[in-house]
């Protein structure tokens, strides 16, 4: 047993070198570079210089004006038809369900390059527009940020207070009407305080996503900027030079997304509710009028969030010449993509499944260690394990160039760079996979084996594992799936021939270049959606609430 429970200390050693080589190392030297000047001495200037310069301390505030907008249009959308789905019978609710978690698995920036191909400068709803006389306001800016974020993010608070309300006992508000209660006085106060802490968690996980996201501003924003986007243009404009002004405003971004973290702990803890859920409330079916009226708000909903993967597959088969398309169908884009870009195509497929399979591998040991063997370490390394989390890709993308720019451990200009990117930067799906579906097994099972004389780790190995299969293969299409639309790390780490098929898309957006945009999305929208609609099917709803 001694030599078992050494096994599983050096599993503990390993991660725990791996986070602080990967992890604490490159957040380190970021912190470290922001502190000193050009002599090599201590100092705060470049803190002073940041928040004293109008052009970068207004990022800050841009920052939570988008996010708190996003934030509360995706509290207005979401709620309703959370409440709609959970307790209204309307047709077609399987496929709504399983249509509304796809935004969540879409690039934000694809989203908006949609909206700019309907009402940019030559969107096709501002031309037609502008055919008949009236020039409408571009989606460029501040608002165009929040319309792609906010349906893209949505789906958050949708899923998470569908499950609340699916979770409610329907012997709750039965008791409560039976004190006289009125239908509106029990959804104040029996549905609602329920529902809380999913309200409270959807909205601060669309804050903190907001927040962090790097594609949606940098190409819809044009000239908006926000902190993940002035770390780009500090990163590019001190490239051979001090990259200290980078490093201040990358270490700002990792202190308000932290903050925003803790401070989600701290409102959803705060009210928790636990329940044993005998009686699920079943769907009602209301008046022909209201049925029609609820059933197309959420179609309605539903459709608007699809609109972007819609309008990029339409305009890929669009001919194009140069920046202009015209609705005549053709193959061309695809074939453009496909000839002159293959490479990116498969660098993006092998670096997100390799560092994929490294991160169910060791994400599902670690999810073992803090869910089977807790102790004060292991508490420790869970925690650690949920800071990248908390740091968006830019923060990743600039700490990795600044610790592994020079000796002893030079990454940059290699493939590996991106690998461990990746990796890192996902670990804590996987290892909250592997720990929910932990919970959810009783560890007799694994204890019985035991009882039989075979060793703990081979235990681990033919039973624990095998029951954990369906937790790992979501946390592993979901990590997937995040890997392969990476773009806020991949724009600073990639180099030459490792480009990946994000990078193409951006490139091809900023150069104008839409109908080659349009190809390299659809493919990349088909690559992701197929394996979440493939595990849906498969798996029910285990699938989509893990998604």
């Amino acid at each position: 047993m001694r030599n078992q429970r050494d096994v599983w200390t050096g599993v503990t050693g390993i991660a725990f070198a791996i986070l602080a080589l990967l992890l604490i190392l490159p957040l380190g030297r970021l912190l470290w570079a922001s502190l000193l000047d050009k002599g090599g001495g201590l100092t705060l200037a470049h803190y002073r210089d940041f928040l004293a310069y109008p052009y970068y301390s207004r990022t800050i505030g841009h920052s939570f004006l988008v996010s708190s907008l996003v934030t509360l249009a995706a509290l207005v959308v979401a709620v309703p038809v959370a409440f709609v789905l959970a307790r209204v019978h309307i047709p077609g609710k399987p496929l709504l369900t399983t249509l509304a978690i796809l935004p969540l698995v879409s690039p934000p920036f694809i989203g908006a390059y949609s909206w700019i191909l309907l009402f940019g400068r030559a969107g096709y709803v501002t031309s037609l527009f502008q055919m008949i006389g009236i020039n409408i306001p571009t989606v460029y800016g501040m608002h165009g940020i929040v319309l792609a974020l906010s349906l893209n993010l949505y789906p958050f608070v949708l899923l998470m207070v569908t499950g609340a309300l699916r979770a409610l006992d329907q012997s709750l508000e039965e008791a409560a009407q039976g004190l006289g209660s009125s239908p509106w006085r029990v959804f104040w106060t029996v549905t609602v305080p329920v529902t809380l802490p999913s309200i409270l968690g959807g909205a601060l996980l669309v804050f903190l996503t907001a927040f962090a996201e790097f594609g949606a501003p940098m190409v819809i924003g044009e000239g908006y900027q926000v902190l993940p986007t002035i770390v780009y243009s500090l990163f590019v404009n001190e490239m051979g030079g001090n990259p200290a002004m980078a490093s201040t405003a990358a270490t700002l971004l990792v202190l308000c997304t932290t903050g925003i973290l803790l401070i989600q702990y701290w409102a959803v803890g705060r009210r928790r509710y636990a329940m044993n859920q005998l009686r699920p409330i079943p769907p009602v079916r209301l008046r022909p009028v209201m049925q029609w009226l609820c059933s197309s708000c959420v179609y309605l909903v539903v459709g608007l969030s699809l609109i972007p993967a819609v309008v990029v597959i339409v305009t890929s088969f669009f001919e194009s010449r140069g920046p202009v398309l015209y609705p005549n169908f053709s193959l061309g884009n695809y074939r453009e993509v496909l000839f002159t870009v293959p490479r990116a195509i498969a660098n993006s497929f092998m670096l997100s499944t390799v560092s994929t399979l490294l991160d169910v591998l060791l994400g599902t040991l670690i999810a073992y260690l803090v869910v089977r063997r807790r102790s004060a370490t292991t508490a420790v390394l869970d925690s650690c394990v949920m800071v990248p989390y908390a740091i968006p890709g830019t923060v990743i993308g600039v700490a990795f160039i600044v610790a592994f720019n020079k000796p002893p451990i030079v990454l940059t200009g290699t493939f590996l760079i991106l690998l461990v990117a990746y990796f890192i930067r996902r670990l804590p799906y996987s290892v909250r996979a592997g720990s929910a579906i932990l919970h959810q097994i009783d560890p007799a099972v694994e204890e019985a084996s035991i009882s039989l004389g075979v060793s703990p780790l081979r235990s681990f190995v033919k039973v624990t594992a095998r029951l954990m299969m369906p937790g790992i293969v979501s946390g592993g299409i979901l990590t997937w799936v995040q890997t392969i639309t990476e773009i806020s790390a991949t724009i600073f780490l990639y180099f030459g021939a490792w480009s990946t098929i994000t990078v193409v898309i951006y490139r091809q957006v900023s150069s104008s270049n839409f109908g080659s945009a349009a190809a390299a999305s659809t493919l990349l929208l088909v690559a992701v959606f197929i394996p979440v609609l493939v595990v849906n099917w498969v798996m029910g709803e285990r699938a989509v609430t893990a998604v």
